[in-house]
């Protein structure tokens, strides 16, 4: 594991830290990242586009038919600040590093004397050329991987960006931040000419279709057009802010864009030499790349904001674009995440960036962000001063909540927003914004929501302490929970049982209150002395988790109103907890970077790691196999698999001076080859004493054995499966051969070398025919030599070993061959061996189902004889009443232990 030490305030040193990987939870993959502020290269093959985006410490490959995620590459040591690609390879560089990677695995690394890290590569020919902060230009030959040459530029001249102008043979375009340019000849490391000062710094070159022409972007916002050849300006244009990226259609249409810090994209049209249309808001902030798809009306688009764009120009007039498809994610933090619905599919995201988004777990092309309105055309009806689409989106969602039960019908989601007094409903059906916005009576502000399990009602909780009910199919309130015995201070958390009959709210002036459904009137008042600031609650188990500001995840029993479990350890404020699908566990994260796992039926904590980031928001997916958490300074959300689902986790206790692991955060790959293999269990838990479980914990327990049900199962319906797997046509007999040529008898007739002929003949007239009665065949299997040898000893553990190795086929044959001589010895050892299994109280359900299997066979038999074999069935039969009669009360005094605590 790499160490970095972060100085930031909501960061971790990992080298205070070391211990192994967490046990219940490993780091499976990250969702929700797209792009980042490095620009993207794009390239042809053949007939379709592939663009490469960078997230961060990797990169994806898209494909821009439809903008489908193709590679993920394997993750770097350090951030990417530069890529580009040349066939299957991609370059990427990280700090002063070169790496070469294909179909997403590294494959080799380029080496050079610089010490400043790498800001720009492009690649011409069989040259790689890289930029780095000490104002070096290196060459590497990126076939062979040998260092060229380094050109060392002086302080007059700051390389910040690089182009090779078409039919310029070895030679290379250099733009500086003094604003001058300079041609070099990359193999004779000499320069040709020098240019003067445009005026600004030089942020962007690009090759315009027309060949010794280039369009230079300045960080003043001017767009100049230059004939390098000649050395003269043709034309200049200027756009509001720094230009970061130029690009030219290459189709018809004589047309540039350009693309500046705010999101906007403005489009030139060169024939008449002024400014055509701007897409105002096209990403929200920085655009560090645009390019067109050569040939084709089509624009390809990056923002800081996390997405890539396409742009398609299909108006009559040519001008104005429109958006074709995109790729897209959160570009701030998220503050909440939520599973929705009953398959774990989709994570509901609330983030800083004011959106609402649905990322999907499958496929990623159905991750999308819920819909606010027509916010574009109101941003470009907006005066100037508005500079990003978030400002007019809804303020930031604090807290929000869902039901699929009615998302056919009407609104399913409610969610409430900072400062604000209005809920707004959600449908993900649709995924847009619902028209109904859910109010507060007096005007206070709404912290928290919740929707009944019916999905008909929802509910808010102010910071006046009120409940508000609102129908949630009419938008309708119906009424409210207050009165004398309401919450003094804001609402942090409501719920309610599955069959509607209480509401359940905590709040900051340290009470959790019981409310009636139906009268809103307080049923029982919990006090816990210090406020409460998140409340969940387990439908199936009617219990209840509160997070209060002294540390302690408390656990409420709500049919008996009392704290049955306290769980202490958390240094910090606790930030979210959930319950586990099957109530047996409670997750929970805090500000002291760490994630939790309380076993409640125990008490304990079973498992606990530290991460980098601290842990904002927590989720469990409903079929228990993935937990997903959101973190600050990460756009993403981090998926961690539940290893107990596939292999065999010791859950024991924690201490408090049991040293902490740090785990790093999932990837976009997943999980690597060359990683620690996930399915193994690990190494350095401290398990030094092997433990085996006993066959029987004790002799008073009916114990079932550990085969599988098809074992025995299968017996029971023998018949049956037979019936089904028997063949609808008979088998076909084989064509005979010609009767001159002398065969072999058996299933398939086979010809006869005439060697073998001759000798099979001589071997008769030798030795003579010899056939053998039926007298002389006796058969006895090994099943049934066991089971005469145990039943001298009269132990017969070795039998019913020797018995669960066989098939149920085989132990259908065994019990059809036993023999009815010497007065039915064969039957009556069966019988006092299933006896003797009973009394032990062991492989119930195995003995069960070999004894009925033996009645169905021999039952006729038995009947017939009853005064030999029914003295064993007898005993038999008084052996199940007695321990059936035993385990009969057991169940009653224990219904009726029930019965007293309940009422």
């Amino acid at each position: 594991m790499s160490k970095k030490i972060k100085t930031d305030d909501n960061k971790i040193d990992p080298s205070f830290f070391k211990g192994s990987q967490t046990r219940i939870f490993r780091p499976f993959r990250a969702i929700g990242y797209v792009t980042n502020n490095v620009p993207f290269d794009l390239q042809t093959r053949g007939n379709a586009y592939f663009v490469t985006t960078c997230i961060g410490n990797s990169f994806h490959i898209y494909d821009c038919a439809k903008l489908n995620l193709k590679y993920v590459g394997t993750q770097t040591e350090k951030p990417i600040t530069a890529l580009t690609s040349y066939g299957d390879v991609v370059f990427v560089a990280c700090a002063k590093d070169l790496i070469a990677f294909k179909f997403g695995k590294e494959i080799s690394r380029y080496h050079g004397n610089h010490q400043g890290n790498i800001f720009f590569l492009s690649i011409f020919s069989n040259y790689i050329m890289a930029l780095n902060e000490d104002n070096v230009v290196i060459l590497w030959d990126h076939k062979s991987g040998e260092l060229c040459s380094e050109i060392q530029f002086d302080e007059n001249f700051t390389v910040s960006t690089i182009i090779h102008p078409s039919t310029y043979l070895n030679k290379v375009l250099l733009g500086s931040r003094q604003g001058t340019m300079q041609i070099w000849n990359i193999r004779t490391k000499k320069l040709k000419y020098s240019f003067s000062s445009i005026g600004s710094s030089i942020t962007s070159l690009v090759q315009s279709p027309v060949v010794d022409v280039v369009a230079i972007g300045l960080l003043d916002g001017t767009i100049v057009l230059h004939n390098i050849k000649l050395d003269e300006r043709i034309m200049s244009y200027k756009q509001e802010g720094c230009v970061t990226s130029l690009t030219f259609r290459t189709d018809d249409r004589p047309i540039m864009a350009s693309a500046n810090m705010y999101g906007d994209i403005a489009l030139w049209n060169l024939d008449e030499k002024r400014l055509s249309h701007i897409i105002k808001g096209a990403h929200d902030g920085l655009i560090p790349s645009i390019q067109f798809l050569n040939g084709q009306p089509i624009l390809l688009t990056s923002g800081a904001d996390n997405s890539i764009k396409e742009w398609i120009f299909d108006t009559l007039d040519g001008v104005e674009p429109r958006l074709l498809k995109s790729r897209s994610g959160h570009h701030a933090p998220p503050t909440k995440i939520e599973f929705y619905g009953s398959d774990g599919h989709f994570i509901l995201s609330a983030a800083g960036d004011r959106s609402l988004r649905a990322f999907s777990l499958v496929r990623d092309s159905q991750s999308v962000e819920l819909s606010q309105g027509s916010i574009l055309k109101k941003f470009n009806k907006s005066k100037d001063h508005i500079r990003t689409i978030d400002a007019l989106k809804l303020p930031q969602i604090t807290h929000f909540s869902s039901s699929e039960v009615k998302q056919k019908e009407w609104d399913n989601i409610i969610s409430c927003h900072i400062n604000n007094n209005g809920a707004r409903t959600w449908s993900f059906q649709s995924k847009v914004i619902g028209k109904h916005v859910l109010r507060t009576l007096d005007g206070s502000h709404i912290k928290v929501s919740n929707i009944s399990a019916c999905g008909n009602f929802g509910f808010i909780g102010s910071s006046s302490g009120y409940i508000e009910m609102f129908n949630m199919q009419s938008g309708i309130h119906r009424r409210t929970f207050a009165g004398e015995d309401k919450h003094a201070k804001a609402i942090s958390g409501i719920a309610n049982d599955a069959l509607n009959r209480i509401v359940i709210s905590s709040s900051l002036d340290g009470t959790v209150k019981v409310w009636d459904f139906n009268t809103a009137k307080v049923k029982s008042t919990i006090e816990i002395g210090s406020p409460i600031s998140a409340l969940r609650f387990h439908t199936e188990n009617d219990l209840l988790a509160i997070v209060s500001d002294d540390l302690c995840i408390r656990v409420i029993d709500v049919e008996t109103n009392k704290i049955i479990r306290e769980f202490w350890g958390h240094k910090n404020r606790i930030t979210d907890l959930i319950f586990s699908p099957d109530g047996r566990w409670i997750i929970s994260t805090s500000l002291d970077a760490t994630i939790r796992t309380w076993d409640l039926p125990t008490g304990h904590l079973v498992d606990i790691f530290r991460v980098e980031n601290v842990p904002t928001s927590i989720t469990f997916s409903p079929n228990g196999d993935f937990l997903a958490t959101s973190h600050v300074d990460h756009v993403g959300i981090f998926l961690w698999v539940n290893s107990t689902l596939f292999s065999n986790v010791t859950l024991r206790r924690i201490d408090d001076d049991d040293v902490i692991s740090l785990v790093e955060l999932p990837t976009t790959l997943g999980i690597e080859d060359n990683n620690e293999d996930l399915f193994a269990s690990n190494s350095n838990e401290i398990n030094d004493v092997s433990f085996e479980t006993a066959e029987q914990l004790t002799e008073q327990m009916i114990t079932l054995s550990s085969l599988p049900k098809s074992k025995w199962q299968n017996l029971l319906n023998l018949e049956t499966i037979k019936k089904r797997n028997k063949p609808k046509e008979p088998p076909k007999a084989p064509e005979r051969p010609p009767f001159f040529l002398p065969t072999l008898s058996g299933v398939d007739p086979k010809f006869v070398p005439a060697l073998a002929l001759n000798e099979s003949d001589e071997g008769k007239k030798q030795k003579g025919d010899k056939t053998l009665s039926l007298n002389d065949i006796k058969i006895e299997t090994e099943f049934l030599k066991i089971l005469k040898k145990n039943h001298s000893t009269g132990e017969y553990t070795e039998f019913f070993n020797y018995a669960k190795t066989l098939n149920p086929s085989a132990i259908d044959f065994e019990l059809r061959i036993l023999s009815l001589d010497n007065n039915f010895e064969d039957l009556t050892c069966f019988l006092d061996a299933i006896k003797s299994r009973l009394k032990t109280k062991k492989d119930f359900e195995i003995v069960q189902a070999y004894l009925n299997h033996f009645l169905k066979i021999y039952g006729d038999i038995i009947t017939s004889n009853y005064k030999s074999l029914g003295c064993h069935l007898e005993s038999i039969l008084n052996e199940h009443k007695k321990e059936w009669n035993r385990i009969d009360e057991l169940l009653h005094y224990n219904n009726c232990i029930l019965e007293f605590f309940r009422k």
